[in-house]
């Protein structure tokens, strides 16, 4: 039963990188902008106008990250290393939203920037 278990799960990971894969070569092929929610995590993080909070909840550092910058909105949230929450907002419209309970598995599939 554990190994029907297994492959099942082995093909579900399979699928979504398949997917993924797919989805980045279609970026590529018709020239459109794209980037993953870590890269973009990562510009966020490091770009000189981001406004960074930082609090301590039940002993676990969190940090808040909040950018503006050429029309895009962006929020951050993040536990020590990993990426809780990413939102994204290009002129009032929804460009990302990540959360980490839902969203795991698309952590560095190809988003399309408009």
């Amino acid at each position: 039963m554990a190994r029907r278990s297994n492959k099942t799960k082995h093909k579900a990971k399979t699928t979504l990188n398949l997917k993924t894969n797919i989805k980045e070569t279609l970026f590529n092929i018709t020239d459109n902008p794209s980037t993953s929610v870590q890269q973009l995590a990562y510009y966020i993080q490091h770009h000189p106008d981001v406004k960074v909070t930082k609090k301590q909840m039940l002993g676990i550092p969190y940090t808040f990250h909040n950018l503006e910058t050429n029309g895009y909105n962006y929020y951050l949230e993040t536990n020590r290393f990993k990426i809780l929450q990413l939102d994204g907002h290009y002129q009032d419209k929804k460009i990302v939203s990540y959360r980490s309970y839902r969203d795991y598995h698309q952590l560095n599939a190809p988003i399309k920037m408009t």
